[in-house]
């Protein structure tokens, strides 16, 4: 009987602690929502309860949150999911970053006249800043998008 009694607890227990438990992935997507994840476009919309950070932070927490990978050097992002910056004699092909996010307290974050992107029936701007000091505000909305260019 005492044997019994044992044995449900024990199952009872790894029942309760296994049922409480969640991923820190789980945690940390709830967090860091993503729209839109290719390997050469990632959209993201900050959630309404989002504290200011950089775009490189986001990036960050996607990077824990297992969905996305990326390299940056100097502000500006090199390679994202596996889709690296091409540079040629007269073309190349970047990473760039728009938001909707284009002016807040006098400061200009991005602006139309550098280049547009269409997303959703919204028309984000190119970015003023680059990844690590672009901020990630509540509500805006930020594609990541791999675009060729010629000169």
């Amino acid at each position: 009987m005492k044997r019994r009694f044992i044995i449900w607890i024990s199952i009872l227990s790894l029942l309760l602690l296994f049922g409480a438990c969640t991923s820190p992935k789980d945690d940390l997507q709830k967090n860091y929502p993503i729209t839109v994840n290719t390997s050469e476009l990632v959209v993201f919309t900050a959630p309404d309860n989002f504290a200011m950070i950089s775009v490189k932070e986001y990036l960050d927490g996607l990077v824990a949150a297992g969905e996305i990978s990326y390299t940056i050097e100097d502000g500006m992002i090199i390679s994202l999911n596996g889709t690296e910056n091409i540079t040629q004699v007269n073309s190349g092909s970047y990473w760039m970053i728009y938001s909707d996010l284009l002016e807040k307290d006098g400061v200009i974050y991005a602006d139309p006249t550098y280049g547009t992107y269409n997303h959703n029936g919204s028309t984000l701007a190119s970015c003023s800043y680059g990844a690590e000091s672009m901020p990630v505000i509540a509500g805006y909305t930020y594609a990541l998008v791999f675009e060729e260019m010629t000169w």
